[in-house]
Protein backbone atom coordinates (compact mmCIF):
# COMPACT_ATOMS: atom_id res chain seq x y z
CA UNK A 1 0.00 0.00 0.00
CA UNK A 2 2.83 2.36 0.89
CA UNK A 3 4.65 1.66 -2.40
CA UNK A 4 1.45 2.16 -4.39
CA UNK A 5 0.79 5.52 -2.70
CA UNK A 6 4.38 6.58 -3.27
CA UNK A 7 4.12 5.65 -6.98
CA UNK A 8 0.90 7.66 -7.42
CA UNK A 9 2.47 10.64 -5.66
CA UNK A 10 5.53 10.38 -7.93
CA UNK A 11 3.40 10.33 -11.09
CA UNK A 12 1.39 13.31 -9.84
CA UNK A 13 4.49 15.39 -9.06
CA UNK A 14 6.19 14.53 -12.35
CA UNK A 15 3.00 15.23 -14.27
CA UNK A 16 2.56 18.62 -12.62
CA UNK A 17 6.20 19.51 -13.18
CA UNK A 18 6.03 18.46 -16.83
CA UNK A 19 2.98 20.58 -17.57
CA UNK A 20 4.47 23.59 -15.81
CA UNK A 21 7.56 23.47 -18.00
CA UNK A 22 5.54 23.12 -21.20
CA UNK A 23 3.00 25.89 -20.66
CA UNK A 24 4.03 29.39 -21.78
CA UNK A 25 1.74 32.42 -22.10
CA UNK A 26 1.17 33.82 -25.57
CA UNK A 27 3.62 36.61 -26.30
CA UNK A 28 2.43 40.14 -27.00
CA UNK A 29 3.52 43.35 -28.67
CA UNK A 30 3.00 45.46 -31.75
CA UNK A 31 4.43 44.23 -35.04
CA UNK A 32 8.14 45.08 -35.42
CA UNK A 33 8.47 46.32 -31.84
CA UNK A 34 11.35 45.30 -29.54
CA UNK A 35 11.57 45.75 -25.77
CA UNK A 36 15.09 46.76 -24.70
CA UNK A 37 15.94 45.93 -21.08
CA UNK A 38 18.85 48.18 -20.15
CA UNK A 39 19.81 50.56 -17.34
CA UNK A 40 18.85 54.17 -18.02
CA UNK A 41 22.45 55.38 -17.97
CA UNK A 42 23.60 52.67 -20.42
CA UNK A 43 20.71 53.54 -22.74
CA UNK A 44 22.02 57.12 -22.95
CA UNK A 45 25.62 55.99 -23.43
CA UNK A 46 27.38 54.18 -26.29
CA UNK A 47 25.66 50.75 -25.83
CA UNK A 48 22.20 52.31 -26.08
CA UNK A 49 23.20 54.51 -28.98
CA UNK A 50 24.61 51.51 -30.84
CA UNK A 51 21.43 49.51 -30.27
CA UNK A 52 19.39 52.37 -31.71
CA UNK A 53 21.76 52.71 -34.65
CA UNK A 54 21.49 49.00 -35.49
CA UNK A 55 17.88 48.11 -34.74
CA UNK A 56 16.29 51.47 -35.57
CA UNK A 57 18.12 51.71 -38.89
CA UNK A 58 16.10 52.64 -41.96
CA UNK A 59 13.39 50.26 -43.16
CA UNK A 60 14.35 49.88 -46.81
CA UNK A 61 12.12 50.90 -49.69
CA UNK A 62 9.85 53.50 -48.10
CA UNK A 63 9.32 57.01 -49.48
CA UNK A 64 9.71 58.52 -46.01
CA UNK A 65 12.19 57.23 -43.46
CA UNK A 66 10.82 54.82 -40.84
CA UNK A 67 12.79 52.58 -38.42
CA UNK A 68 13.32 48.86 -38.98
CA UNK A 69 12.09 48.19 -35.42
CA UNK A 70 10.37 50.37 -32.83
CA UNK A 71 12.47 50.16 -29.66
CA UNK A 72 10.92 50.49 -26.18
CA UNK A 73 13.45 50.89 -23.37
CA UNK A 74 12.68 49.21 -20.02
CA UNK A 75 14.84 49.49 -16.86
CA UNK A 76 15.75 46.02 -15.47
CA UNK A 77 13.91 46.82 -12.20
CA UNK A 78 10.52 46.63 -13.94
CA UNK A 79 11.33 43.70 -16.22
CA UNK A 80 8.84 41.41 -14.47
CA UNK A 81 5.48 39.75 -15.04
CA UNK A 82 3.78 40.89 -18.27
CA UNK A 83 6.80 42.92 -19.46
CA UNK A 84 8.58 39.57 -19.91
CA UNK A 85 5.92 38.42 -22.35
CA UNK A 86 6.99 40.68 -25.22
CA UNK A 87 7.62 38.80 -28.45
CA UNK A 88 11.04 40.39 -29.08
CA UNK A 89 13.36 41.41 -26.26
CA UNK A 90 16.95 42.62 -25.95
CA UNK A 91 18.57 42.36 -22.50
CA UNK A 92 21.81 44.31 -22.02
CA UNK A 93 23.91 43.80 -18.87
CA UNK A 94 27.33 44.59 -17.49
CA UNK A 95 29.03 41.26 -16.74
CA UNK A 96 32.40 39.68 -15.99
CA UNK A 97 32.17 37.82 -19.31
CA UNK A 98 31.55 39.13 -22.83
CA UNK A 99 28.81 37.23 -24.67
CA UNK A 100 25.85 37.55 -27.02
CA UNK A 101 23.26 34.85 -27.64
CA UNK A 102 19.58 34.37 -28.50
CA UNK A 103 17.12 32.44 -26.34
CA UNK A 104 13.83 31.10 -27.71
CA UNK A 105 10.51 31.03 -25.81
CA UNK A 106 11.94 31.63 -22.33
CA UNK A 107 8.99 33.50 -20.79
CA UNK A 108 6.34 33.31 -23.54
CA UNK A 109 5.72 31.85 -26.98
CA UNK A 110 6.61 32.75 -29.64
CA UNK A 111 9.48 34.77 -28.25
CA UNK A 112 13.08 35.70 -29.09
CA UNK A 113 15.36 37.21 -26.45
CA UNK A 114 18.77 38.60 -27.35
CA UNK A 115 21.14 38.66 -24.36
CA UNK A 116 24.16 40.97 -24.61
CA UNK A 117 26.76 40.93 -21.82
CA UNK A 118 30.01 42.85 -21.53
CA UNK A 119 32.60 44.02 -19.04
CA UNK A 120 32.73 47.57 -20.39
CA UNK A 121 30.72 49.87 -22.63
CA UNK A 122 33.22 49.17 -25.41
CA UNK A 123 32.80 45.41 -25.12
CA UNK A 124 29.00 45.77 -25.07
CA UNK A 125 29.16 47.71 -28.33
CA UNK A 126 31.44 45.03 -29.81
CA UNK A 127 28.98 42.27 -28.83
CA UNK A 128 26.08 44.24 -30.33
CA UNK A 129 27.89 44.54 -33.66
CA UNK A 130 29.01 40.92 -33.55
CA UNK A 131 25.46 39.56 -33.41
CA UNK A 132 23.49 42.40 -35.04
CA UNK A 133 23.06 40.77 -38.47
CA UNK A 134 21.84 37.47 -37.06
CA UNK A 135 19.59 39.12 -34.47
CA UNK A 136 17.98 41.39 -37.07
CA UNK A 137 17.20 38.34 -39.22
CA UNK A 138 15.77 36.42 -36.23
CA UNK A 139 13.56 39.30 -35.07
CA UNK A 140 12.35 40.01 -38.61
CA UNK A 141 11.53 36.35 -39.24
CA UNK A 142 9.68 36.22 -35.91
CA UNK A 143 7.55 39.19 -36.99
CA UNK A 144 6.76 37.77 -40.43
CA UNK A 145 5.48 34.59 -38.76
CA UNK A 146 3.44 36.63 -36.27
CA UNK A 147 1.90 38.70 -39.06
CA UNK A 148 1.06 35.53 -40.98
CA UNK A 149 -0.63 34.12 -37.88
CA UNK A 150 -2.75 37.26 -37.53
CA UNK A 151 -3.66 37.13 -41.22
CA UNK A 152 -4.77 33.49 -40.85
CA UNK A 153 -7.29 34.60 -38.21
CA UNK A 154 -9.14 36.44 -41.01
CA UNK A 155 -8.18 34.47 -44.08
CA UNK A 156 -9.64 34.82 -47.55
CA UNK A 157 -9.25 31.84 -49.88
CA UNK A 158 -7.55 32.97 -53.10
CA UNK A 159 -9.38 30.45 -55.29
CA UNK A 160 -8.78 32.66 -58.32
CA UNK A 161 -5.12 31.61 -58.19
CA UNK A 162 -5.98 27.89 -58.35
CA UNK A 163 -5.96 28.21 -62.14
CA UNK A 164 -2.18 28.85 -62.07
CA UNK A 165 -1.50 26.41 -59.23
CA UNK A 166 -0.68 29.04 -56.61
CA UNK A 167 -1.99 29.78 -53.13
CA UNK A 168 -1.45 32.96 -51.08
CA UNK A 169 -2.78 33.51 -47.57
CA UNK A 170 -4.47 36.92 -47.52
CA UNK A 171 -6.86 38.51 -45.06
CA UNK A 172 -10.55 38.68 -45.93
CA UNK A 173 -10.17 42.37 -46.81
CA UNK A 174 -8.46 41.50 -50.08
CA UNK A 175 -10.71 41.18 -53.12
CA UNK A 176 -9.96 40.37 -56.74
CA UNK A 177 -9.82 43.86 -58.25
CA UNK A 178 -8.82 42.99 -61.79
CA UNK A 179 -8.01 39.92 -63.87
CA UNK A 180 -6.00 40.12 -67.06
CA UNK A 181 -5.54 37.14 -69.30
CA UNK A 182 -5.22 33.67 -67.77
CA UNK A 183 -2.08 34.53 -65.80
CA UNK A 184 -2.49 38.09 -64.40
CA UNK A 185 -4.29 38.89 -61.14
CA UNK A 186 -4.67 42.09 -59.09
CA UNK A 187 -5.99 41.89 -55.52
CA UNK A 188 -6.77 44.99 -53.47
CA UNK A 189 -7.56 45.84 -49.85
CA UNK A 190 -9.00 49.27 -49.20
CA UNK A 191 -7.62 51.32 -46.30
CA UNK A 192 -8.81 54.57 -44.74
CA UNK A 193 -6.66 56.69 -47.04
CA UNK A 194 -5.89 54.42 -49.96
CA UNK A 195 -5.21 50.77 -50.68
CA UNK A 196 -2.80 47.84 -50.37
CA UNK A 197 -2.40 45.87 -53.59
CA UNK A 198 -1.07 42.44 -54.58
CA UNK A 199 -0.17 41.55 -58.17
CA UNK A 200 0.42 37.96 -59.29
CA UNK A 201 1.51 36.96 -62.79
CA UNK A 202 3.61 34.36 -64.57
CA UNK A 203 6.41 34.71 -67.11
CA UNK A 204 8.52 32.25 -69.10
CA UNK A 205 11.42 30.75 -67.17
CA UNK A 206 14.77 32.27 -68.07
CA UNK A 207 17.83 30.28 -67.07
CA UNK A 208 19.88 33.43 -66.66
CA UNK A 209 19.26 35.21 -63.37
CA UNK A 210 17.79 38.71 -63.72
CA UNK A 211 19.61 41.86 -62.73
CA UNK A 212 17.91 44.96 -61.35
CA UNK A 213 17.53 46.58 -64.77
CA UNK A 214 15.69 43.49 -66.02
CA UNK A 215 13.32 43.57 -63.04
CA UNK A 216 12.57 47.26 -63.60
CA UNK A 217 11.91 46.64 -67.30
CA UNK A 218 9.52 43.75 -66.58
CA UNK A 219 7.52 45.51 -63.87
CA UNK A 220 7.25 48.71 -65.90
CA UNK A 221 6.01 46.69 -68.89
CA UNK A 222 3.33 45.02 -66.76
CA UNK A 223 2.41 48.36 -65.18
CA UNK A 224 1.83 49.93 -68.58
CA UNK A 225 -0.66 47.29 -69.74
CA UNK A 226 -2.22 46.16 -66.46
CA UNK A 227 -2.04 48.93 -63.80
CA UNK A 228 -3.49 52.17 -65.19
CA UNK A 229 -3.56 55.46 -63.30
CA UNK A 230 -6.52 57.76 -62.79
CA UNK A 231 -5.88 59.88 -65.88
CA UNK A 232 -5.76 59.07 -69.57
CA UNK A 233 -2.44 57.53 -70.66
CA UNK A 234 -1.30 57.16 -67.04
CA UNK A 235 0.17 53.95 -65.64
CA UNK A 236 2.41 52.61 -62.89
CA UNK A 237 6.20 52.57 -63.29
CA UNK A 238 9.28 52.31 -61.06
CA UNK A 239 10.19 55.74 -59.72
CA UNK A 240 13.12 56.98 -61.76
CA UNK A 241 14.64 59.30 -59.15
CA UNK A 242 15.62 56.52 -56.71
CA UNK A 243 17.20 53.21 -57.65
CA UNK A 244 15.52 50.27 -55.86
CA UNK A 245 17.22 47.82 -53.48
CA UNK A 246 17.87 44.38 -54.96
CA UNK A 247 18.65 41.10 -53.15
CA UNK A 248 18.86 37.37 -53.75
CA UNK A 249 16.55 35.43 -51.43
CA UNK A 250 14.33 32.36 -51.17
CA UNK A 251 10.56 32.06 -50.92
CA UNK A 252 9.56 28.69 -49.46
CA UNK A 253 12.79 27.06 -50.73
CA UNK A 254 12.41 28.55 -54.24
CA UNK A 255 15.19 30.78 -55.55
CA UNK A 256 13.95 34.33 -55.79
CA UNK A 257 15.00 37.96 -56.25
CA UNK A 258 13.63 40.67 -54.00
CA UNK A 259 13.28 44.27 -55.13
CA UNK A 260 12.24 47.11 -52.81
CA UNK A 261 11.65 50.62 -53.96
CA UNK A 262 9.10 53.29 -54.80
CA UNK A 263 6.65 53.52 -57.67
CA UNK A 264 5.08 56.48 -59.42
CA UNK A 265 2.44 57.01 -62.10
CA UNK A 266 3.11 58.52 -65.51
CA UNK A 267 0.91 61.61 -66.10
CA UNK A 268 -0.45 61.61 -62.54
CA UNK A 269 0.62 62.55 -59.00
CA UNK A 270 0.57 59.17 -57.30
CA UNK A 271 3.43 57.31 -55.61
CA UNK A 272 4.28 54.87 -52.86
CA UNK A 273 6.44 51.86 -51.91
CA UNK A 274 6.52 48.45 -53.58
CA UNK A 275 7.95 45.01 -52.82
CA UNK A 276 8.55 42.67 -55.76
CA UNK A 277 9.55 38.99 -55.77
CA UNK A 278 10.75 37.33 -58.98
CA UNK A 279 10.48 33.60 -58.16
CA UNK A 280 11.99 30.80 -60.27
CA UNK A 281 9.51 27.91 -60.39
CA UNK A 282 11.63 25.36 -62.25
CA UNK A 283 9.26 22.49 -61.46
CA UNK A 284 6.57 24.17 -63.59
CA UNK A 285 9.04 25.71 -66.06
CA UNK A 286 7.99 29.28 -65.33
CA UNK A 287 8.72 32.43 -63.37
CA UNK A 288 6.24 33.63 -60.78
CA UNK A 289 6.15 37.34 -60.01
CA UNK A 290 4.33 38.44 -56.88
CA UNK A 291 4.36 42.12 -56.02
CA UNK A 292 2.71 44.32 -53.46
CA UNK A 293 2.40 48.09 -53.64
CA UNK A 294 0.84 50.66 -51.34
CA UNK A 295 -1.04 53.86 -52.06
CA UNK A 296 -1.69 55.68 -48.80
CA UNK A 297 -0.80 59.38 -48.82
CA UNK A 298 0.34 61.01 -45.56
CA UNK A 299 0.35 57.71 -43.66
CA UNK A 300 3.25 55.64 -42.34
CA UNK A 301 3.70 52.62 -44.58
CA UNK A 302 6.06 50.23 -42.77
CA UNK A 303 3.22 48.05 -41.45
CA UNK A 304 1.77 47.71 -44.95
CA UNK A 305 5.10 46.52 -46.36
CA UNK A 306 5.42 43.97 -43.56
CA UNK A 307 1.92 42.75 -44.39
CA UNK A 308 2.82 42.43 -48.06
CA UNK A 309 5.97 40.44 -47.28
CA UNK A 310 4.05 38.13 -44.94
CA UNK A 311 1.50 37.45 -47.68
CA UNK A 312 4.09 36.81 -50.39
CA UNK A 313 6.14 34.52 -48.13
CA UNK A 314 3.01 32.43 -47.51
CA UNK A 315 3.14 31.36 -51.17
CA UNK A 316 2.54 27.69 -51.92
CA UNK A 317 2.77 25.91 -55.24
CA UNK A 318 -0.25 23.59 -55.51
Amino acid sequence: MYKKTLFILFVFVVGCDSSSTVYKPVSSGNIHSVSVVIENNLWKQSPGKELQKVFSSEFLGLPQQEPMFTLNQIPPSIFTDFTRESRNIIVVSKSSKDSAFIHTNKFASPQKILYINGKTNKSLVEQINKISKRATFVFKNNEIKEKQKRIRNSTSKTKELDSIGVNLTMSSGYKLFKKGNSNKFWFQRETKKGSVNILVYTLPLFEKNPDLDRIIFLRDSIGKVFVPGRNKDSYLITEEAYRPYFFKTKVNSLNAFETRGTWEVVNDYMAGPFLNYYIKDKKNNRTLVVEGFVFSPSVRKREYLIEIEAIIRSLKIL
